[in-house]
């Protein structure tokens, strides 16, 4: 949905064209997001949807398979939004390797959740990250512990809880495990982690990334816990001057 939003937008600030390239390994979801998306751009001639489905983590696979229909190359927008670059077992790597097709003047789209309180003072985190201090929400319980009720025999609770993480890849930040305690009669209790959402530095994730050659180009804090942050890809390997 924010996509397509995004896609609607840059039609109205003039841009001559836009082809939306949403990719998913989910088809189901997928399908969901294309009809969204060709619904809520329909009166926009000069838009074209497509629907890849397939890993982002082989994304240059899918760049290099599906370039533009247009004579010239267009400049590409990476968009990472909701959470997904918080929810990356490593985030460098991924931005190393998955985004190797991108070329110069390439643009990076991050939603960006923020620490609230630094990486070194896990007492603080536990205080201050509403998260954390508010436990593993119900809803996220049930999503989660789905697959374990499902194919775990013999099961009979499944508990939730937070793990802290504080040396992540991304210099700064933080990460949160969902890990779910399993209970049977019939054997030892067992630990899972499930999910994990990290948080992030602003200043550091922008060296981090600067080092992977990319320039930021706007951050906009928003709902008092995240950032929407632009990142340029450079020419060349160097960071520009004063950055």
């Amino acid at each position: 949905h924010q996509d397509s939003l995004l896609a609607a937008h840059l039609m109205e600030a003039n841009a001559p064209s836009v082809e939306l390239y949403l990719l998913d390994i989910s088809q189901p979801l997928l399908s969901c997001a294309y009809q969204h998306a060709v619904d809520r751009l329909a009166a926009m001639p000069h838009v074209k949807v497509w629907a890849i489905q397939g890993n982002f983590h082989y994304l240059p696979l899918h760049i290099e398979s599906h370039r533009s229909i247009t004579p010239r190359r267009s400049r590409r927008l990476i968009t990472m939004l909701g959470g997904t670059l918080a929810n990356l077992d490593h985030e460098p790597r991924f931005l190393r390797q998955s985004l190797l097709a991108c070329a110069a003047d390439d643009l990076l789209l991050l939603d960006v959740p923020l620490v609230s309180a630094p990486c070194d003072e896990p007492l603080q985190i536990k205080a201050r990250d509403r998260l954390f201090a508010g436990g593993v929400p119900a809803p996220y319980a049930t999503w989660l512990g789905g697959p374990i009720w499902r194919h775990c025999k013999e099961v009979e609770r499944v508990d939730f809880h937070w793990r802290l993480e504080t040396r992540c890849p991304v210099p700064g930040s933080y990460a949160l495990h969902a890990v779910a305690t399993v209970q049977s009669s019939r054997c030892a209790d067992r630990q899972f982690s499930l999910f994990r959402v990290a948080r992030y530095d602003p200043t550091r994730l922008t060296e981090c990334l600067s080092e992977l050659g990319w320039n930021e180009v706007a951050a906009i804090p928003y709902g008092g816990e995240h950032s929407l942050q632009l990142y340029r890809k450079r020419a060349d390997g160097r960071p520009e001057a004063g950055r």
